[in-house]
């Protein structure tokens, strides 16, 4: 009779770690899921291929699904037609366009292309500093109704370009 109630001990343990293991493996395939689907959007900064002097500003959706209601925050101003070399004046601060309006919503790889200007125009309007943008947005959630609220943080800077060929 004692050797009965180990073996029923022993079997009870034995499924409790069977079921805390199938438990976590289905949260990582839920997990790896939602990261497959999710919507993802950045912002950064690049040159123009076709215009050698010009820096785009590019508002893109890295992700797999559509982002909703998107807006951005900056910590600072950022400059808008920023055009001019070494002899360039101070550019006016951006007021319009979707970094100020927003976006209502971007589809899986859509983007927004902002010609934002040449270097030494930009480098007289942030200098050598990092403008943070925030960008908040939602998205549809998989499995149950409702959204979900994701925010990320993109650095942009003029600096970087210092040296190359856009400069």
């Amino acid at each position: 009779m004692g050797d009965i109630r180990w073996t029923e001990i022993g079997a009870f343990w034995i499924t409790c770690v069977l079921a805390l293991i199938t438990v976590t493996a289905t949260l990582i395939n839920y997990l790896f899921f939602r990261s497959q689907i999710d919507p993802d959007v950045i912002v950064y900064v690049t040159p123009d291929i076709d215009r050698q002097s010009i820096i785009l500003l590019i508002i893109e959706n890295i992700g797999k699904g559509l982002a909703l209601d998107i807006c951005f925050e900056t910590d600072r101003e950022i400059p808008e037609r920023a055009f001019g070399f070494e002899d360039a004046k101070k550019p006016e601060p951006m007021r319009s366009g979707p970094l100020i309006s927003g976006i209502p919503a971007l589809g899986p790889g859509a983007k927004r292309i902002i010609t934002w200007g040449q270097y030494g125009g930009l480098k007289k309007g942030i200098g050598n500093q990092v403008v943070n943008i925030n960008i908040k947005f939602k998205s549809k959630k998989a499995i149950i109704p409702g959204y979900k609220y994701h925010e990320v943080k993109c650095p942009i800077d003029i600096k970087s370009f210092e040296g190359t060929d856009v400069s």
